[in-house]
């Protein structure tokens, strides 16, 4: 067990989010978005974790992480602000050192590390007097052993009880051909899951579909061309791109007063869009929002209403 004095807090906060991330992306209920922490992936995760369960401390740290405040209704996809996790994956994954701490507590919110944010987990070591416990791995894997022993002393198919020796190694080959049979039952159900997924076409397609790109697969290019709306090879970074309409309530600026919200002209009038790239339709590029766009469709559109 390693120690750490009241001049580490934040080494400390930092190892023990990696230790529980290491774990996590492994055994978690969220592994599949852990494993490979891409920016899309813990974009996605951050927004199902506030969605579900959307604690005051963790929307505060949304809200220094991002700028923003964080609503369950409207997904947000802006390339601007999924390139914010970049640092959360980097972080996760130990190749670089955040220089903010809130970049650290989002990162404790996608593994649900406790006690976050960092200012809860350094009053919790003060309040222990001068040292507080760090567990590396090696010492969750030990304290794992010890409850599992512990849990074998009341169960009534414990390996490790008193009784003679031959009853002992009888219980011993029983447990491990139970374990290698669950073992292969495993890697067969894997193996046909690989095989499905070979054999069934792949969507690694999107095409633009009224007001949002709906992932395809390819071999429908060749019938593309029937329709107004070209199959494209996926881009992640268009692929979450969406159609908005706009109105005096709606949230365009960043606390920074940046813009949130992009938009194009049309031969029908004026898009809204809520990411940057180049309209769908007709390859224009898209156009931060002003305040005087705002006003003016803001309010006509409100009217219509």
């Amino acid at each position: 067990m390693d120690h750490i004095t009241r001049c580490n807090y934040e080494k400390a906060y930092k190892e023990a989010i990696r230790t529980k991330y290491n774990i996590e992306k492994e055994l978690g209920e969220n592994s599949n978005y852990l494993e490979t922490p891409s920016q899309a992936h813990l974009r996605d995760l951050c927004w199902k974790i506030l969605r579900e369960n959307p604690a005051p401390d963790d929307l505060k740290v949304y809200w220094d992480f991002k700028g923003v405040p964080f609503d369950k209704n409207i997904e947000d996809t802006c390339t601007t602000y999924t390139d914010k996790y970049k640092k959360v994956g980097a972080f996760l994954k130990g190749e670089k050192e955040p220089l903010k701490i809130d970049t650290v507590d989002m990162a404790a919110i996608l593994i649900d590390f406790q006690p976050r944010p960092f200012r809860k987990f350094k009053a919790k070591a003060m309040s222990q007097e001068e040292q507080i416990p760090v567990f590396g791995p090696e010492v969750l894997y030990k304290n794992e052993v010890e409850k599992t022993a512990e849990n074998l002393k009341h169960s009534e198919t414990a390996v490790f009880v008193k009784t003679p020796n031959k009853k002992r190694k009888f219980r011993i080959y029983k447990s491990k051909f139970k374990m290698f049979r669950i073992a292969s039952i495993t890697a067969v159900l894997c193996l046909i899951g690989v095989i499905i997924y070979l054999a069934l076409p792949q969507k690694e397609c999107m095409q633009w579909s009224g007001d949002h790109y709906e992932l395809v697969r390819c071999d429908l290019k060749s019938q593309s061309s029937l329709t107004r709306n070209p199959v494209e090879l996926l881009d992640e970074s268009l692929v979450h791109l969406q159609k908005v309409d706009i109105d005096d309530h709606t949230i365009c600026f960043d606390k920074y007063g940046r813009a949130i919200i992009w938009y194009a002209q049309t031969a029908d009038g004026i898009d809204f869009f809520n990411g940057h790239g180049r309209h769908p339709e007709n390859n224009i590029a898209l156009k931060p929002v002003t305040k005087d766009i705002f006003r003016k469709y803001a309010h006509k559109s409100s009217a219509t209403k």
